[in-house]
């Protein structure tokens, strides 16, 4: 049993962790962090740091470069893709805030209070096209007490959350507190705020607050120019803008809680894996992580200790109190979300391995990227071997899926609809063109764990792939591509073994 020291070093270290990947996370883009500095910033030793970084590279959370800078890890890139896919606040926002921005002919933010009390973040944007644009990126903080976004969420929040003296914006920023307390009190009459040039001096804008969570405020805004947008335009915004912040609870609402299988934790008791573990399950049940027992057992640890980490993710932001014992993502994750963004580079995100079974087997080695709305594969990325003579893969081709290893590999894990739909036009003259033999290809390929072609799409050449997934849908497959008069010299359980131990990495990785 843990001691009270022994539960006070645990939660200064779970601070520690938090503060470390906050840094990593909120760092410009492009900029990285030595150790010192790091340490320095978040005012911890050297080695704590050291310590910290290395377990997070080695996790994926991290990324290390030769000059030994950090920046973040892939693993993280993929937490925050899957956030912005499964909450249901930012899900049912974005196609509520496209609407909104056409009628509006608006740029158009959602924005989330924390996760410190007396500011706010964008966590969605959709710019209003044109040349002129505000210089606003998702995560930027945003004050409670200028513009419109801030204070829609401080007629929520009230203005006991603010701090004195509060920061002047512009000539118009508001910064008595008997004023804002009464712009507050007409706001929550009306359903919206309107401010002209209260943050940016050349923007007018309307919000309007909702909430997701007791506990998660947010606010939708559209803001215009404000050299041509009058206080008639936005009176008429008013509320258009309203009903967009109830058409997104609404939305939210709806899908707030999508039960998902229970995933154990793995092997990794340290406090670092019980970080990622927690991270996982908010980021996998966004608005209905469990607590107690449940929560215990998917970070693998005791109760005592699930509800220190528990407690520090309530302090930190990370999670936010739900209905009943549950909780969900909080304002801290989902900044850390809207600072890494949406986007989903496979090629990116899987580099590493890729480069890394080139070198281990000496192989050219590809990447084939599925996309299931098109039921097209693509090549994305390619990783030289070390061999004399080679294939030299074309990087952005379409990939068939009937024929080759690389694309057969994927189809075998397709619904079967996909493989009824392939046309089966002969590539090469050992081309599959005969379904009957295709599904006795794709069989094969279910029952041993990978795909080997020769000559199927390419004349002269051997293709070995194996495929990799991601939450059980098949995303890809990696392969190998060998000159076929190569093929008897080369160890092909070896190249097998190497093939699927890298696929099931990238399956891993992208999947949570």
């Amino acid at each position: 049993m843990i001691g009270r020291e022994g539960a006070a070093e645990a939660v200064a270290g779970n601070d520690r962790i938090i503060a470390v990947l906050d840094a990593l996370i909120t760092r410009p883009a492009g900029d990285g962090w030595g150790v010192r500095e790091l340490a320095d910033a978040v005012g911890a030793s050297r080695s704590t740091v050291n310590r910290i970084l290395q377990g997070l590279a080695e996790r994926g959370l991290a990324r290390v470069d030769a000059n030994a800078t950090y920046f973040v890890g892939p693993r993280l890139r993929v937490l925050a893709k899957v956030l912005h896919d499964r909450h249901p606040l930012l899900r049912g926002a974005l196609p509520v805030m496209d609407e909104l921005s056409r009628t509006a002919d608006a740029t158009v933010m959602l924005a989330v209070h924390g996760p410190r009390p007396d500011a706010a973040f964008i966590a969605l944007l959709h710019q209003q096209p044109g040349p002129i644009r505000y210089h606003l990126e998702p995560g930027m903080e945003l004050p409670l007490h200028a513009g419109a976004a801030g204070r829609a969420i401080l007629s929520e929040v009230g203005v006991d959350v603010l701090q004195d003296p509060l920061p002047r914006y512009s000539e118009d920023t508001i910064v008595d507190p008997a004023q804002l307390e009464e712009d507050v009190r007409i706001s929550r009459e009306a359903g919206y705020v309107m401010s002209t040039g209260q943050h940016i001096p050349l923007a007018a804008g309307v919000a309007a607050p909702l909430r997701f969570a007791p506990d998660l405020v947010a606010a939708v805004s559209a803001t215009r120019l404000r050299h041509s947008t009058t206080d008639s335009d936005l009176e008429r915004l008013g509320p258009i803008v309203r009903k967009a912040a109830d058409d997104i609870e609404d939305a939210a609402r709806l899908a707030a809680w999508i039960e998902r299988p229970a995933r154990p934790s793995g092997a990794d008791s340290t406090a670092l894996g019980r970080v990622q573990r927690l991270l996982e399950v908010l980021v996998t049940e966004p608005s209905g992580a469990p607590t107690g027992i449940e929560l215990a057992r998917r970070l693998g640890a005791n109760e005592a200790t699930a509800a220190r980490l528990r407690a520090t993710a309530l302090t930190f932001g990370l999670a936010v109190p739900a209905d009943g014992r549950r909780m969900a993502a909080g304002p801290l994750l989902l900044r850390w979300a809207a600072r890494i963004g949406s986007d989903w580079d496979v090629a990116d995100l899987a580099g590493d391995v890729v480069q890394a079974l080139a070198r281990a087997s000496g192989e050219t080695t590809g990447l084939a990227v599925y996309d299931p709305e098109t039921a097209t594969a693509t090549l994305v990325a390619e990783a030289r071997g070390t061999k004399p003579v080679e294939y030299s893969l074309d990087v952005g081709s379409r990939i068939p899926l009937h024929a080759g290893a690389a694309g057969k590999a994927i189809l075998a894990h397709c619904p079967s609809e996909v493989a009824q739909s392939q046309s089966l036009q002969p590539l090469t003259p050992r081309s599959p063109t005969s379904r009957q033999q295709l599904e006795r290809d794709l069989q094969q390929i279910r029952d041993t764990g990978w795909a080997q072609a020769e000559g199927e799409r390419i004349s002269d050449a051997f293709g070995l792939a194996a495929p990799f997934f991601a939450d059980g849908v098949v995303a890809g497959s990696l392969t190998f591509t060998i000159p076929r008069f190569r093929v008897d010299e080369v160890d092909m359980p070896s190249l097998r073994t190497m093939l699927g131990d890298a696929a099931l990495q990238i399956t891993a990785l992208l999947s949570v």
